[in-house]
């Protein structure tokens, strides 16, 4: 039994899904004006892995994920360009920028997701292509008496929303602290939120019945997930930050539009601080997915750093947290790696039916399977789920290292690595070697070899050296029967 926790009802609950053998999920995309940073990165690894939880449990998942590509943010970067470029600031040379840096920088993100090994949505609807729609959403909300035009703008009336604050668990008082002050001064009171915003000069626009105008940041996601998944869905999902007043909104206007429920569970993400601190770039603590894949190379440290904790929980990154990812990922990579030097071809055998192995074998990794399954069962418990991995690496180095009751038993080592693989798939972990440039690999072969040739020669002080000058370019270095093997620490 699969149970998650539903923001909604402050609770963990049975997952039901509205039609069996499949998920409809949404999450909430990114706003495409700057790269994207590790505070993105945590929030797309965690819906992956329930993703891939959700699949491995047997479930087909529709999975969606949005764009926002016209936005403040966007118009102000696009600004910004032009003005550094000297360029005069029209209408068309704005429109045409905004456009430009939406899509630079979901080139970016895409290409950044792909790296992290995050895959791509089912669906990914952009705000700019769901335009029409929203204004008929708009009008159907205008129609139905729960928002009303003033100015060139539409706001929704949360007066007429009885049920208004159901998800963040506000009272009116709390929630009016938490929005933005309305400058034009045109809402009836200072929940009511834009659905519609009459364009200013030289922005992006679009004709409606109200003027020419843009979308407000609220209505696109309500718009963009009905269309999609239906009025009724199983799972909405974003960041801890986004449930007031983002999702708060996206509940009003879509039950008033559709006279229903809207998502069945709301799944909401802990935040990402830097050494104890908010990133930010004033700070000097705002570390972009590039700076990391820059530094670390390896994408496996920073997820394996995000499921020590669980997903709901906030992860305060820093230098120590990677180090010990590094850590824990090269326990596995030992066991893996030792494992395919020693019989690359055990992992695709199975044993004779019928053998004490097998018996041992099913005993041994339906037990490990179990641990594992329980753990993600209950709310996606990715540190104890991670358990699962390291114990069966522990269970797999007594078996090469002939130790314990199952030494020297190959087929069980294979099967353990089989689950280990099957284990990191689910948590969306390559465990592949960290690769590096092929002139770098051919230096290394050449120093390995030099010390192999000083073994043999009986030099012991010069191989001792050599090991020294490679471990202090981070490499491992192992003699096994079979000869001298290496790896990237």
């Amino acid at each position: 039994m699969l149970k998650l926790y539903n923001t909604l009802t402050r609770k963990k609950e049975e997952f039901k899904p509205l039609e069996e053998g499949r998920v409809g999920m949404y999450v909430c995309g990114p706003t495409v004006y700057d790269v994207p940073h590790i505070g993105h990165a945590r929030s797309a690894y965690v819906f992956e892995v329930i993703r891939r939880y959700f699949e491995y449990k047997g479930f087909d998942v529709f999975f969606v994920k949005n764009v926002t590509d016209v936005d403040d943010k966007i118009i102000n970067r696009a600004a910004e360009e032009l003005r550094e470029a000297g360029e005069v600031l029209s209408d068309s040379r704005l429109k045409q920028r905004a456009a430009e840096v939406a899509s630079r920088y979901l080139d970016v993100y895409h290409r950044e997701m792909e790296i992290l090994g995050i895959r791509p949505p089912v669906v990914e609807p952009r705000a700019t292509e769901n335009i029409e729609k929203m204004v008929r959403f708009i009008e159907v909300l205008i129609d139905r008496g729960y928002a009303y035009a003033a100015g060139g703008n539409v706001y929704f009336d949360v007066e007429r929303s009885p049920e208004y604050g159901k998800l963040s668990g506000q009272d009116k008082d709390q929630m009016i602290h938490g929005v933005r002050v309305d400058i034009d001064g045109k809402k009836r009171q200072p929940l009511d939120f834009a659905l519609w915003k009459k364009a200013g000069g030289g922005e992006p626009s679009w004709g409606s019945p109200w003027g020419d105008g843009r979308p407000g940041w609220h209505i696109e996601c309500s718009v963009m997930s009905t269309d999609i998944l239906g009025p009724r869905f199983d799972i909405h999902g974003g960041g801890l930050d986004l449930i007031f007043p983002h999702h708060e909104n996206e509940i009003a206007q879509a039950e008033a539009a559709t006279g229903g429920l809207f998502a069945n569970y709301w799944v909401h993400n802990g935040l990402l601080t830097v050494n104890g601190e908010k990133m930010s770039k004033s700070l000097r603590n705002y570390v972009t997915i590039s700076d990391f894949l820059k530094e670390h190379r390896d994408p496996d440290l920073l997820k394996i750093a995000f499921v020590n904790s669980h997903y709901r929980s906030p992860v305060d990154y820093s230098d120590g947290k990677i180090e010990e990812a590094g850590r824990s990922r090269q326990r596995i990579m030992i066991f893996m790696e030792k494992t395919e030097r020693l019989f690359p071809k055990a992992g695709d055998r199975e044993p004779v039916t019928g053998s004490r192995t097998v018996q041992r074998i099913r005993e041994m990794t339906g037990g490990l399977e179990e641990r594992f399954t329980r753990a993600m069962d209950d709310d996606f418990n990715t540190p104890v789920a991670l358990s699962a991995i390291f114990e069966a690496v522990r269970l797999g180095n007594e078996c090469l290292a002939g130790e314990g009751p199952d030494a020297g038993n190959v087929s069980m080592a294979a099967a353990l690595r089989r689950l280990v693989r099957g284990f990191a798939e689910v948590l969306g972990l390559s465990l592949e070697p960290v690769s590096m440039e092929k002139e770098e690999a051919a230096r290394i072969e050449r120093l390995v070899a030099e010390r192999e040739n000083a073994r043999e020669r009986g030099r012991y002080d010069a191989a001792d050296e050599i090991r020294r000058k490679l471990v202090e370019k981070g490499i491992v270095i192992e003699d096994t029967p079979e000869g001298t093997v290496w790896r990237k620490s």
